[in-house]
């Protein structure tokens, strides 16, 4: 029995030591999974963490970088002026002085921007990043024929370090900068304006702009209006409207604030940001002479340096236009020739009273233009390099055409049509059909007629009001330009090779540009239009008059001295006379690229574009 009892005893204290082995090392299996899922936490919290900093660091490159560049770049634009530098042949930044750009830009980077601090990332971790900058070089030079903008392009990385507890990760990034330097063509912003008139209106819901847009003062917002490019003001901050009471803030219906945001009444989407305190765009009268131009002179002559276009006497004017004796420009329409070829672009003397431009079928484009009862028509054949010339005196042909690609000052074709006076209606050839309100910005509905052929590169410009009244489309569609369904269907547009040429800008001096009463209803406007004259503006006649005309669809740019009301909504956003605005940028006009001729430059020569591309992005 006591044998059967030891035997038991000894059993019971192996299975004990058994039993102790086990729960030990199950214990250290526990603490191993404790601590290996401990680390996963703080690895994925560490992760997270690196990706705010990458976050943050794509933030500074949108929306501080041109601050940054700013200084480094002035001595070398003041330097370059001061020398008499052109910018067609010589460098702004003398190559020598790439690297240390590219130096100084990493040093300001590194030291300004390289902390998101604990208390930033609600107590998770910290990020700390490094930049780097390097390749700094020439990218694109201006072609004698357009503006004065450089461009230069470096490689960056940034590497966000996360800090989580025991966690360390690493995110990389990679990408380039494009850096614009020189006097800007004012078609590279979508909307430019020295005053948007935000203390008086706003821009509500359902207004899109998609590319660059600036207000030197008094942006104004309602509801939640689309920017989907950079938005930027000079005045430090915009007003927020709340018309309706909904935001119940105690700020009343209008508030000037530096912020984002005034929820929940008015909350704009800025898809890249803004900036409320950016350097301010001074719009010039001209910087640029249209007149000089037209006649078949170079626009840009300045001789005595003081950074305006030189002034033109009668005497010069009747060389150009062939009167003798000349005593004074009499009332009429002028084309520059030598008798055989053309030698500038389109002169009028006086005001116009109708102006039909219109794109042929066949490589045609043709100007009928009305003025005290007498009509000129100008027919420009683009296949024979021909333009003919019907007025009162009868017909002419001769060789080259008025409206193309020509260096300045070459005494070719300028593209430049000046009205020394005022145009009353500028129209293109009338609707086919109606057009319903739902047809899409692109392509345009098969009722609207094109104004300039697919070869014409125009500007037209007049000193006192330019009044519209029809559709202002290009032959070719430039979104459309990849399309191949379009493409097929269209097939003087499948036939260009490179980028499409087709651009119009025009411009008044002194006056407005005016969508007249009796316009059409949701109008397409194409191209870059510019009133910079004190308190001038495009602007719709009686906008709270008149009705409600659907959309006003510009596809281009607005460049103003004040921004006009061109319509009335009500307090739930539907509109009841004038015209709601779509703004829409065309992108062959960004940085400059291509501009429409003649077109006005910013009078200071500086940084006038900062932008990034991400390439690559890896963790580690």
């Amino acid at each position: 029995m006591r044998k059967n009892q030891g035997i038991a005893l000894v059993t019971a204290l192996v299975l004990m030591m058994v039993l102790v082995a086990v729960i030990a090392i199950l214990s250290v299996d526990t603490l191993s999974e404790i601590r290996q899922n401990r680390g996963s936490l703080f690895a994925s919290r560490a992760r997270n963490v690196a990706e705010s900093g990458v976050t943050y660091a794509r933030y500074v490159m949108d929306t501080e970088l041109s601050k940054v560049l700013q200084p480094i770049v002035n001595k070398y634009s003041t330097d370059f002026v001061s020398k008499g530098g052109n910018p067609a042949s010589d460098y702004v930044i003398p190559e020598k002085e790439w690297g240390k750009v590219a130096s100084e830009l990493e040093k300001v980077l590194n030291s300004k921007y390289t902390s998101l601090p604990s208390s930033e990332l609600a107590g998770v971790g910290n990020a700390t990043m490094k930049y780097k900058v390097r390749n700094f070089r020439i990218s694109t030079m201006p072609s004698t024929s357009g503006g004065q903008l450089q461009t230069y392009t470096a490689e960056y990385q940034v590497v966000s370090t996360g800090k989580a507890g025991i966690g360390r990760r690493r995110i990389q990034e990679d990408g380039f900068i494009t850096i614009s330097l020189g006097r800007a063509s004012l078609s590279q912003w979508l909307f430019l304006v020295e005053d948007a008139g935000g203390d008086r209106g706003f821009f509500p819901t359902g207004t899109v702009f998609n590319g660059p847009v600036h207000a030197n003062k008094n942006w104004g917002f309602l509801g939640q209006p689309q920017f989907l490019g950079r938005i930027t003001a000079s005045d430090g901050g915009a007003w927020f409207w709340d018309i309706n009471g909904s935001c119940a803030d105690g700020l009343g219906q209008k508030k000037f604030l530096n912020a984002g945001s005034r929820p929940p009444c008015t909350e704009p989407v800025f898809k890249k940001g803004y900036d409320w305190n950016a350097p301010r765009v001074d719009l010039p009268d001209n910087t640029l002479s249209q007149e000089r131009a037209a006649l078949g002179l170079d626009p840009a002559q300045d001789s005595n340096g003081d950074g305006k276009p030189d002034p033109l006497s009668d005497s010069e004017r009747c060389a150009q236009l062939g009167i003798n004796p000349c005593n004074g420009i009499p009332q009429g329409v002028y084309l520059p020739n030598d008798g055989s070829n053309i030698k500038g672009g389109i002169y009028i003397e006086g005001d116009v009273d109708e102006m039909v431009v219109a794109a042929g079928k066949d490589g045609t484009q043709t100007y009928e233009i009305k003025q005290g009862g007498q009509t000129y028509t100008i027919k420009v054949d683009y296949n024979n390099n021909t333009t003919t010339f019907t007025g009162p005196q009868g017909t002419t042909t001769l060789s080259g055409v008025p409206n193309g690609p020509a260096p300045q000052g070459s005494g070719g074709p300028t593209g430049q049509i000046y009205v020394k006076g005022k145009i009353d209606a500028l129209t293109a050839p009338k609707r086919t059909g109606p057009v319903p309100s739902t047809a899409p910005d692109h392509p345009p509905p098969d009722e609207i007629p094109p104004a300039l052929a697919l070869e014409t590169q125009l500007n037209i410009t007049a000193v006192g009001e330019i009044g519209l009244y029809s559709d202002l489309v290009y032959e070719c569609d430039p979104t459309k330009m990849g399309d191949s369904s379009y493409l097929n269907s269209n097939s003087r547009c499948a036939s260009v090779n490179g980028q499409l040429p087709t651009v119009l800008g025009m411009l008044s001096e002194k006056d407005d540009i005016v969508i007249k009463k009796g316009a059409v209803d949701d109008i397409y406007l194409w191209g870059s239009y510019l009133s910079a004259a004190k308190g001038k503006g495009l602007a719709v006649e009686d906008y709270a008059s008149r009705g409600p005309q659907g959309k006003m669809r510009l596809f281009g740019g607005v460049t103003s001295y004040e921004d006009k009301l061109r319509g009335i909504i009500s307090g739930s956003g539907s509109l009841i006379s004038g015209y709601v605005e779509t703004f829409e940028f065309d992108t062959r006009f960004e940085n400059s690229q291509l501009t429409p001729p003649n077109f006005p430059t910013t009078r200071a020569f500086k940084l006038s574009g900062v932008e990034t591309a991400r390439l690559g992005y890896r963790e580690y």
